[in-house]
């Protein structure tokens, strides 16, 4: 009886051995495809927290606008359009936003990146007027399709007033909105050759805002 069962012993050792071999044969096989993934998911990672960056400077910036006059310049104090400081400070908010809300990771190019600038009037639902209209005496501006664009790469997003008017609730009263929008190249962390295959590097990010905002309401131009 012993010796029956001893071939019986040896042949269930050879299967173990072969379905181990053939389970890191095939490991072995689906690792490559593994890393690639899990690397394309930490540079998809990166890339969603670059953009959720953008998007709360887009929003913080739009914040500041929002309690500012588009309308009035701070040196004369003559109300006109466009006004120079107005644009310069959303700006300037608007970078300072990008770099302390990313840990400083994210610093405009100005050779590829931008912000634009923009204010409306909106008059039963349709947008009145677009702001700045011209740029007298304010030649620091890029101003393309009523909008203000800090380094002239990029036009506004929102360039039609139905991109405005979609945004609009039915019904909504009369009133005045600002938008920031925030053009960003972002460049790869990993940059490995299978990710780019497929996805372009830099992917350019877009974020804007929009915030209500009185100054720019369909009323009379105020008297100083």
């Amino acid at each position: 009886m012993r010796s029956r069962s001893l071939p019986l012993r040896r042949r269930g050792v050879k299967t173990k051995k072969k379905s181990r071999g053939q389970s890191i044969v095939e490991f072995m096989v689906l690792l490559p495809v593994l890393l690639m993934m899990l690397s394309g998911l930490i540079e998809f990672g990166f890339l969603l927290n670059y953009y959720l960056d953008v998007i709360d400077a887009a929003r913080e910036a739009a914040r500041f606008a929002a309690n500012d006059d588009p309308l009035h310049n701070d040196a004369t104090g003559v109300y006109q359009d466009p006004n120079c400081q107005f644009y310069l400070r959303t700006q300037t908010v608007t970078e300072q936003s990008l770099n302390i809300g990313s840990g400083g990771q994210i610093s405009l190019n100005p050779a590829s990146d931008d912000i634009i600038i923009s204010a409306f009037s909106v008059l039963g639902g349709t947008v009145d007027k677009r702001y700045p209209v011209i740029t007298t005496g304010c030649p620091a501006l890029n101003v393309v399709s009523g909008a203000v664009s800090r380094y002239a790469n990029h036009t506004t997003g929102l360039d039609t007033t139905g991109d405005i008017e979609a945004k609009l609730n039915p019904g909504a009263p009369n009133t005045g909105m600002v938008s920031v929008e925030i053009y960003y190249d972002y460049y790869m962390v990993l940059g490995l050759p299978w990710i780019r295959a497929f996805v372009p590097d830099p992917v350019t990010l877009w974020a804007y805002s929009i915030m209500p905002n009185v100054n720019v309401e369909p009323t009379p131009t105020p008297v100083p």
